[in-house]
C-alpha cells in the first residue's frame, strides 16, 4: 500500500512537471506571436544600437528597412520621421509624419502625439503658423497636454507674442502645480518693454510692477521701471535702481550706467562713488565695480586713482577685453599712450564685438551681452557672466 501511494506520489509530480514546461512552451511562443513583427528584425536591433550610440544617419539608414518591412507599425514611423528631423532631413520628416497621420486607425493618444512631432517639424523648419496650429489641434484632442502647451508658449515668444506666451505659461503652472512666478515675471517684464516702445507710460508701469510682484529677481522690470521714470523723477529711479542690486547682486553691474546718471541728474554723483565702493568691500573681485568707479573718477579728472582701480580689475579678470580698453582709455587721458597704441585704442573700440562673454547654464550658448532668454535652449534667467582664473605662469 505503502509503495502504491509513492508511485502515485511521484507519478503526479512527474505530470505536473511535464505539464509545467509545456505550459511554460506554449506561453513562450504565443508571447513570441504576440511580439510586433518589427522587433524581430535585425535592422531594427541595429537601429536602435545606432540611436544609442549617436549615430543618427545610421540609425535612420536602419529604421527606414524596418518602415519598409513593416508598414504598420505606427511607432517605428513616428520614431523614424523624428530622427529624420534630427538629422535635419525636415521636410521628410514632415511627410512622415503627415503620413502617420493619413491612417484611419490611429487612438486618440497617437494622433495627438504625431501632431505634437509635426508641430517640432513645422517649427523646425520654420513654419510657425503651421507649428501654432499643430499644437492647437493637439489640445483639442487633449487639453491637458502639457508639452502642446509648452509648445505654444515657445512659439508665442519667438513671436513676440507675450500675452500669449503668459496666458500658456500659467496654464502649465497651474497644471503642474509649480512656482513658475520666475518666468512669468520676466514675460511681464517683456510686456511692459513693449508698452514702453510704444508710448504706453501707464500699462508699461503696470507690467514692470507686476513682473516685480511676482518674482523681485526680474532685472529687467527695475531696469524698465527706473528709465520710464529717469527724467521726471531722477530720485525715484536711482531708488528703484538701489533695489534692483539689493534684490540681485551679482546683476549690480547692469544698472551701474543708468545710477549714475540718475545720481548725477538729482546732484548726488557721490553716492555712486560710495556704492561703487561698498560693492567691493563685500566682493574684492568684483572687477565691474572697479571699471564703473574709474571711469567716474577718470571723468573727474582723479587719472592716478582711476588707473590704480583699472589695473585691480585686470588682476580680477584678465581675460575680459573691456578692462584692457578701459586701461588704454585712462592711460590716454593721463597722455601717457603714444599715437600707435591711441590707434589701436580707436580699431579696438569699433571692432571688438565680444567683449565680456555670457554663458548659458543650460546649453552653454555664449553671448557677448547680458540675455534674459537663451535663443538656444529658450529658457529664461540662464545667464551667467563667466569668470576665468588668472593665469599662473608666464
Amino acid at each position: 500500500m505503502t509503495d502504491t501511494a509513492l508511485l502515485a506520489v511521484l507519478l503526479a509530480a512527474v505530470t505536473g512537471l511535464v505539464a509545467g514546461r509545456t505550459w511554460s512552451a506554449v506561453a513562450r511562443r504565443s508571447r513570441q506571436r504576440e511580439r510586433a513583427a518589427f522587433r524581430m528584425s535585425p535592422h531594427y536591433t541595429q537601429g536602435l544600437h545606432y540611436l544609442a550610440a549617436g549615430q543618427l544617419e545610421m540609425a535612420v539608414s536602419e529604421l527606414a528597412k524596418v518602415v519598409r518591412e513593416s508598414p504598420d507599425a505606427v511607432e517605428v514611423q513616428l520614431v523614424y520621421g523624428n530622427l529624420l528631423r534630427e538629422a535635419g532631413q525636415t521636410e521628410r520628416a514632415i511627410q512622415t509624419h503627415q503620413t502617420l497621420l493619413a491612417r484611419r486607425d490611429l487612438a486618440r493618444s497617437e494622433r495627438a502625439h504625431i501632431l505634437a512631432c509635426l508641430a517640432t517639424d513645422f517649427r523646425r523648419a520654420g513654419f510657425l503658423d503651421r507649428a501654432t496650429q499643430a499644437l492647437s489641434d493637439v489640445l483639442e484632442l487633449d487639453p491637458k497636454n502639457i508639452h502642446a502647451m509648452l509648445g505654444l508658449q515657445k512659439l508665442s515668444e519667438e513671436q513676440r507674442q507675450w500675452r500669449d506666451a503668459y496666458a500658456a505659461q500659467t496654464r502649465v503652472s497651474r497644471l503642474r502645480k509649480t512656482d513658475d512666478n520666475l518666468v512669468l515675471g520676466y514675460l511681464q517684464a517683456e510686456m511692459g518693454a513693449e508698452c514702453a516702445r510704444l508710448g504706453q507710460r501707464e500699462a508699461a508701469e503696470q507690467a514692470f510692477r507686476l513682473a516685480l510682484s511676482l518674482d523681485r529677481r526680474v532685472f529687467p522690470a527695475y531696469l524698465g521701471l527706473a528709465q520710464l521714470v529717469e527724467v521726471s523723477d531722477s530720485r525715484r529711479a536711482a531708488s528703484v535702481l538701489e533695489d534692483a542690486i539689493r534684490a540681485v547682486p551679482e546683476r549690480a553691474y547692469l544698472a551701474f550706467e543708468p545710477l549714475a546718471r540718475a545720481y548725477a541728474r538729482s546732484g548726488e554723483a557721490s553716492r555712486f562713488v560710495t556704492l561703487c565702493e561698498g560693492i567691493i568691500r563685500n566682493d574684492p573681485r568684483d572687477w565691474r565695480a572697479r571699471v564703473a568707479l574709474a571711469r567716474q573718477l577718470r571723468d573727474a579728472g582723479e587719472n592716478d586713482e582711476a588707473l590704480g582701480l583699472i589695473l585691480r580689475a585686470v588682476e580680477a579678470n584678465p581675460h575680459a577685453l573691456l578692462v584692457h580698453l578701459e586701461t588704454l582709455r585712462t592711460l590716454r587721458a593721463m597722455g601717457a599712450i603714444e599715437p600707435p597704441a591711441d590707434r589701436y585704442l580707436a580699431v579696438a573700440e569699433e571692432a571688438a564685438f565680444y567683449r565680456d562673454p555670457h554663458l548659458c547654464t543650460q546649453c552653454r550658448y555664449r553671448a557677448d551681452d547680458m540675455l534674459w532668454r537663451c535663443p538656444h535652449c529658450h529658457e529664461w534667467n540662464t545667464f551667467v557672466e563667466e569668470r576665468l582664473a588668472p593665469g599662473g605662469g608666464r
